[in-house]
């Protein structure tokens, strides 16, 4: 996420104005119900988390820290293993992120916002446990180089059509993009304020990487691009396939009306967006309308996209800039880019079903008053740099949140940044040496944000799960709390089991522990199919070792531990392990000790 932010005369006044119509987006950081694995070494749920406030940040409480608030105040975060075998990058694999049967991810969540837009369920990640749940399948893409693809229409594949070239076309009323043709964007296609553009499903549009072909939405205008399952649309570079690579277009760029806080838009004052220049060429942003529609995308992939123009001014796959919840966005793809998937620029939209794939820089990016929801989000990211001419950056994190970059403190018009997201998967990149220097965090949050992250998975990447990285984050958060203390987390909407693990192919046991939270003494129960060695451990909130509770060969059948403690053990919360098949099988969970 890196806005180079230019503004009209009219902006650059109203950024030295008092902001008198704020919004009021909350600047709480809460993230409960989610699975931590393997995004460091530390083995622990606590070692997920990093960030804690110093004395610049004097609304938090003393001890409060990332890893406090991941285990202790919200206590439905878990460290186990989300069964994703082939989520992350495996040569000549294709992934899938639905989780294997047995996986944790099943069975338990927390409550979303019941704001009508939510779906409750009752699994944790992008993808549920049914046959039919994966929403990937049918339309996505992942072969880095195209090698051997059908899909385009081009001489020598199914359905061949000519080529219709758009050089550097602006559009001041109605058109049509459908499959009587194959389109190439040469520049920039321009879609005017009052003019819409339609693209019907199954239609192929080639971004010509030497030009820098890109689809500007610019304010007024709209863009209508509607596929589906069967025949989504997709927006891909020039090159031949089979020797497709990352930067070779610009993706979509919208431009919208609704609230940003880098200018007082709700004064009229514009912002300049990413990725073109300032001047005749400079795309504006910003507005008063919330609900502002810049147009609906639906099945729609765009390949190969990201190209830097200066540094610290790209173009990404997919960009909205002051968009409403009346613009559109869902079952959407980003594939192999040289910078971020999804980014928006202020705005307030409702986005489901969107996946980013291997790009060199975020999945999901946010700044500038952005209070966006989304649900069922897919990143993996890559550590991969992006090509020489993107300034050398390299695939992060699935999520990189800010509110304001040159004011972290900022809250004109939009108010604080503060998104929404629930059942999301994002996958990092373990690879390592200097091919591989990238993905890092799961989720950073920074510069002044707020967010709300449910019912996730962030797994595989090289750092922390989730990191809190500077002061004007946690002041604003603990502002918010009353010095950083969680009022009211969420509850479980359906606590199920917490952990299902096979012990050999079709065969599982289940651990549960109750009652939680607990006293003096609770039960740990579980089913063996068959019999063999088990061991029950307990381990404190920063991954101590405190007591094995059992520990030999088990018959098969239901099986009963109770943890009976002493006035002594402090409360607090605790892990417990559930290690059967010599190790081969494991089911953790976190219980809470109380007073």
């Amino acid at each position: 996420m890196r806005l180079a932010a230019r503004h009209s005369l009219g902006a650059l006044v109203g950024m030295g104005m008092i902001a008198i119509a704020a919004g009021t987006a909350s600047a709480q950081i809460t993230f409960d119900g989610n699975i931590f694995f393997n995004n460091n070494a530390t083995g622990t749920l606590a070692g997920q988390f990093n960030g804690a406030p110093t004395a610049a940040a004097p609304a938090c409480s003393v001890g409060t820290t990332a890893a406090l608030l991941g285990t202790l105040k919200y206590p439905n975060n878990l460290h186990s293993d989300p069964l994703l075998p082939t989520a992350r990058y495996i040569p000549n694999v294709l992934p899938s992120f639905q989780p294997d049967l047995g996986s944790p991810a099943y069975g338990s969540a927390v409550t979303v916002p019941g704001d009508g837009f939510f779906q409750q369920v009752c699994y944790r990640g992008a993808i549920g446990p049914n046959a039919d749940d994966d929403w990937t399948e049918g339309w996505t893409y992942f072969d880095s180089t195209g090698t051997g693809r059908q899909d385009l229409h081009l001489t020598g594949m199914p359905d061949p059509r000519p080529l219709a070239v758009y050089d550097n076309i602006s559009i001041f009323s109605n058109a049509y993009f459908c499959t009587d043709s194959n389109y190439l964007v040469r520049g920039q296609l321009r879609i005017k304020a009052q003019a819409v553009l339609s693209i019907c499903p199954g239609t192929v549009i080639f971004q010509e990487k030497a030009s820098i072909g890109t689809i500007v939405v610019e304010r007024g205008g709209r863009l209508y691009a509607v596929g589906t399952q069967c025949a989504p649309i997709i927006i891909t570079g020039d090159a031949a396939p089979g020797t497709s690579t990352r930067g070779q277009g610009g993706g979509i760029v919208h431009n919208g009306f609704a609230k940003t806080n880098v200018v007082n838009s709700c004064l009229g004052d514009s912002s300049a967006v990413e990725g073109f220049a300032v001047g005749v060429n400079a795309a504006f942003f910003g507005g008063n309308n919330d609900a502002h529609c810049a147009g609906a995308l639906r099945y729609v992939r765009v390949e190969y996209a990201g190209v830097e123009l200066a540094p610290n001014n790209e173009l990404n796959s997919f960009v909205w800039a002051g968009c409403g919840t009346g613009t559109k966005g869902d079952y959407l793809e980003s594939y192999f880019g040289a910078d971020d998937g999804f980014e928006w620029f202020g705005g307030s939209m409702n986005n489901t079903h969107l996946i980013a794939i291997d790009g060199t820089d975020d999945g999901y990016d946010w700044q500038l008053g952005t209070r966006n929801k989304a649900q069922f989000v897919i990143v993996r990211t890559t550590g991969q740099p992006a090509p020489a001419s993107t300034n050398g950056q390299f695939g992060e994190r699935g999520i990189e949140a800010d509110n304001n970059e040159f004011n972290n403190d900022q809250v004109q018009c939009a108010g604080r940044s503060f998104c929404q997201i629930a059942n999301a998967t994002f996958i990092g990149d373990k690879r390592t040496g200097p091919n591989f220097p990238g993905a890092t965090q799961g989720i950073e949050l920074r510069r002044g944000t707020g967010a709300t992250i449910l019912n996730s998975i962030v797994y595989n990447f090289k750092t922390h799960g989730l990191r809190i990285s500077d002061q004007p984050t946690w002041q604003a958060h603990c502002l918010a709390l009353g010095g950083g203390i969680v009022q009211n987390g969420p509850t479980l909407a359906c606590p199920g089991t917490v952990g299902v693990i096979p012990i050999t192919e079709g065969n599982v046991f289940v651990a549960n522990s109750h009652p939680n939270p607990f006293r003096n003494s609770v039960n740990f129960t579980f089913s063996l199919p068959q019999a063999g060695p088990v061991q029950v451990d307990i381990f404190s909130a920063d991954g101590r070792h405190v007591q094995t509770l059992a520990s030999g060969h088990m018959e098969a059948g239901p099986h009963s531990i109770a943890w009976t403690i002493d006035k002594a053990t402090p409360s607090g919360v605790y892990f417990y392990k559930v290690s059967a098949a010599n190790g081969l099988a494991n089911a953790t969970g976190k219980i809470t000790k109380v007073n």
